[in-house]
């Protein structure tokens, strides 16, 4: 990846809320704008995070990191998704109070899950639960209209479990993404017997990993994101199948 073109913002930074979308009945995207400069004067990764201080929700400031689920070809600004978790402080703090106009502290962005040409393979699987597809919508954002292209993947898999269809976190954008030559969505709903043929069921299972990517390991990168289960078994999937060390990837989004 070319680091000598990016534009760079350090220390902490001021974002404004421009934008609140709510995703589900416990999910809210936040879209911002630099407060003192206008517009996004930073670059980024699709899938790289911000990490966000917060100050006069506990007695001591509280630092968190939110993964964008926008990308750079959306313009001059930057989202990141948030998923309530009980007794979560701050997810809970950000869906209940946070408004547009309203200014948060982030620095960033950081992190290297993100899709690498020159390093990974022409197949990109990922494999996510709930609020884990966040980074995978923002790389999906960024390459789904340059598959096959000079510096992107010739295919994209995601496979992504939810609860139930009323937890479709950034559901319109996986419906987009499904309709795109060489993306392929799939998702798996862990409590909904009653969707239709199109979702499958049950959580993310070896079978379903094999199943996504059609029993074709050769030349896949695997990304893998959410709770420690997940990236444990996508791993021992790729492993068995042959797939270096090299080119499995994950991040967690266990705190």
């Amino acid at each position: 990846m070319d680091n000598v073109n990016r534009r760079v913002k350090r220390g902490w930074m001021n974002l404004k809320v421009q934008q609140v979308i709510v995703e589900t009945h416990d999910t809210k995207t936040f879209v911002l704008v630099d407060s003192d400069e206008g517009g996004r004067p930073w670059d980024y990764w699709a899938g790289q995070y911000l990490t966000f201080r917060f100050d006069g929700v506990a007695e001591k400031p509280i630092v968190r990191s939110y993964t964008m689920s926008s990308s750079t070809n959306q313009g001059d600004i930057c989202g990141f998704t948030v998923k309530r978790v009980e007794k979560g402080i701050i997810s809970n703090w950000l869906c209940d109070n946070i408004k547009v106009g309203d200014v948060l502290r982030a620095r960033g962005p950081i992190g290297r899950f993100i899709y690498e040409p020159e390093k990974d393979r022409e197949h990109l699987v990922m494999v996510a639960a709930g609020s884990g597809v966040t980074p995978f919508v923002s790389i999906m954002r960024e390459y789904a209209d340059k598959i096959g292209t000079t510096g992107a993947p010739k295919r994209m898999t995601l496979l992504v479990s939810y609860k139930s269809r009323q937890d479709l976190i950034l559901a319109k954008d996986l419906e987009a993404f499904a309709k795109i030559a060489g993306c392929q969505v799939v998702v798996t709903l862990s409590r909904d017997p009653s969707a239709p043929a199109n979702f499958w069921q049950g959580r993310i299972t070896s079978d379903q990993i094999i199943k996504a990517v059609n029993n074709d390991f050769a030349n896949t990168t695997f990304m893998s994101c959410g709770p420690t289960a997940i990236m444990d078994l996508t791993g021992a999937v790729a492993r068995a199948k042959g797939v270096p060390d090299a080119q499995i990837k994950n991040e967690s989004f266990e705190s």
